[in-house]
């Protein structure tokens, strides 16, 4: 009697975090358990390149609406052979497009180890008429350290997760629109009346949300971050 084949780390994602441990098979990367404000649910990530790329290039990205980091397996063909691969996320835009994502280590843009799948993605992606984007160290290299500062923020925002706080964010919203830009500092001295870490928490969900931007490239989150309205 044949044994049942072993799940995959991403499909495992999609269950319990005891199924994702099970499927590392000895894996020494980090596991990271984290909550996305864009899509309201608790995420499993793989590994640190998993995080930078959920980090800057789905969660902060203010084109992006939402993601399935977990997508059901997709069919293409390689080489005539008919095959299931699984995607790292499926990725729709502000404008209505979606994007397919593929996440791998190493800097090569073009991994021997990876051709079989690539192709096979590649041609699934122009049958069902989507952009598909493989991304590598090279990519992530020139973000990271802005990327890791997110995450200070975020955390902000879970700590309010949940909860609407709608009097608090509609003045702070009022104070972005009259102010224009800033430091936060200005903005905690408008809303003095209320919690401080509300109005970070909701300060940061207007930045996820694409009506602020918050500049993260030279500082982490704080009292002197840089933030401007979107209009």
């Amino acid at each position: 009697m044949s044994k049942p084949k072993p799940s995959s780390l991403k499909s495992s994602l999609r269950k319990s975090i005891t199924q994702v441990y099970r499927a590392r098979n000895g894996a020494v990367n980090n596991l990271w358990l984290v909550y996305s404000i864009k899509t309201n649910k608790d995420l499993i990530l793989p590994s640190d390149r998993q995080l930078i790329h959920w980090l800057y290039y789905l969660e902060t990205n203010h084109e992006v609406t939402s993601f399935d980091l977990a997508p059901e397996p997709i069919l293409s063909k390689d080489d005539n052979e008919t095959r299931a691969t699984e995607l790292d996320a499926i990725v729709t835009k502000r404008d209505g497009t979606i994007e397919w994502h593929e996440v791998k280590a190493g800097k090569k843009t073009n991994d021997p180890a990876h051709e079989s799948q690539m192709r096979a993605q590649i041609n699934a992606a122009s049958l069902t008429r989507v952009s598909y984007h493989r991304f590598n160290d090279l990519d992530f290299e020139p973000h990271i350290k802005e990327a890791v500062r997110w995450i200070k923020a975020i955390n902000f925002a879970s700590a309010i997760r949940d909860q609407d706080h709608f009097a608090c964010r509609t003045t702070l919203v009022m104070t972005i629109k009259e102010l224009k830009s800033g430091k936060i500092q200005i903005i905690l001295d408008n809303l003095n009346g209320y919690d401080i870490s509300v109005v970070l928490g909701i300060l940061v969900r207007l930045a996820i949300e694409g009506i602020v931007n918050l500049n993260l490239k030279d500082k982490t989150f704080g009292l002197q971050t840089r933030w401007e309205y979107r209009g």
